[in-house]
């Protein structure tokens, strides 16, 4: 009989804290399941590359002749886009040089020849590879040049063929994004024209420097 107060006072322990505990629980209000916050979006910096450009070229250019050395400096301007996926960078490439790349020689026979291209363009496609800020990258596509030549034999006949040839130029370069849409490229092309109605060859090569603006 003794013990009845100890369970007594237990029991009461026991009530008073369920109490409790359903007190707290009805301050936290009904039950509400975890739910993550929504993850930041984010979004990737557009590519240095892609876009459309214009801008402005000078180079050298010297001939593969079988007649005439001819050699000389020109000066033009592109117009370009280009597609930017990963490092894979592809675009399409417009230009047009005017210039003077010629030459003259006399022959054995006392003939004298002249060979001019005074301008000439081209329309390339160009895929290469980017690392940050370059480009490396190899191009190819359709030449068109404005070609001269002229014979005078030694016993003062002339001959003459002029007019636009067409053909292919192949090359490569590398170009350098130095600043926010700004780039500056090198560049090397092999242009075949093949042979004019005199049966001059007019395939040239050229090296150039070129500045580009990107919108």
């Amino acid at each position: 009989m003794k013990s009845l107060p100890v369970k007594s006072a237990f029991g009461g322990a026991l009530l008073s804290l369920a109490a409790s505990s359903s007190a707290w629980a009805a301050d936290l209000g009904p039950y509400q399941p975890y739910t993550p916050p929504p993850q930041e979006v984010r979004y990737d910096a557009p590519s240095i590359w892609q876009g459309a450009y214009v801008g402005i070229n000078g180079g050298y250019g010297w001939a593969n002749s079988n007649v005439t050395d001819s050699e000389g400096g020109y000066g033009g301007a592109q117009v370009g886009y280009n597609w930017q996926r990963g490092r894979l960078v592809f675009g399409i490439e417009g230009d047009f040089q005017g210039g003077d790349i010629g030459g003259r020689t006399t022959t054995a026979f006392d003939d004298t020849v002249r060979s001019n291209i005074n301008w000439f363009s081209t329309v390339r496609g160009r895929v290469g590879i980017a690392s940050g800020p370059w480009l490396l990258y190899g191009t190819g596509g359709v030449a068109f040049a404005d070609v001269d030549t002229r014979v005078r034999f030694s016993d003062g006949d002339r001959w003459k063929s002029s007019g636009t040839q067409t053909g292919y130029a192949v090359g490569g370069g590398v170009e350098w994004a130095f600043a926010q849409n700004w780039s500056a490229k090198a560049e090397y092309l092999y242009v075949g024209l093949g042979d004019d109605a005199l049966g001059v060859n007019q395939d040239f090569q050229t090296v150039r420097l070129g500045l580009n603006y990107k919108f």
